[in-house]
């Protein structure tokens, strides 16, 4: 059996799933990692588990960032994280060999980094791969090296999570 909560807008009934509960929650500015979500929802009448909060994060488009003090938090936009300092400096240092670049974010953040990179769509990189605070990103010439790292920089400086 499904468990729905309602509301009523114009004499409509919506319902209501766990993303949109979870969606909500977020535009209030409820913040946490997905523990303290389910946790959070639990006491909005929500019952979940923190595997349908993974799901329903990804469904909304939520960013995860990190707190003042280094904790993870999931929030509805980038704007939103960058307005409550989650995203100052986030990207720690660029470097490259000649054929890749690197890119040396704060703990726990380069997944979400990359996830900018990917979705700016730079024709000057072919993709990448991200791991707890790195990030290899692939140029798509590599004798344009020096040009993509000023490219992906400029952005990064433009979005605000890498100040040099």
């Amino acid at each position: 059996m499904h468990y729905f909560t309602y509301i009523v807008h114009k004499y409509d009934f919506i319902p209501m799933t766990i993303a949109s509960e979870l969606y909500l929650l977020l535009s209030q500015g409820v913040t946490g990692n997905q523990t303290q979500l389910v946790q959070a929802l639990k006491e909005r009448g929500v019952r979940t588990t923190q595997s349908s909060v993974s799901r329903a994060l990804k469904k909304i488009h939520a960013v995860k960032g990190q707190d003042g003090a280094g904790r993870t938090v999931w929030s509805l936009t980038r704007a939103d994280l960058k307005d409550t300092g989650f995203f100052d400096s986030l990207v720690l240092s660029i470097a490259d060999n000649g054929q890749m670049i690197v890119i040396q974010t704060r703990q726990g953040t380069a997944n979400t980094v990359a996830k900018f990179i990917d979705d700016h769509g730079f024709a000057s990189v072919l993709g990448s791969v991200a791991g707890d605070d790195t990030i290899i990103v692939v140029p798509a010439d590599v004798s344009r090296v020096s040009a993509t790292i000023l490219e992906i920089s400029a952005y990064m400086k433009q979005i605000g999570i890498f100040v040099a």
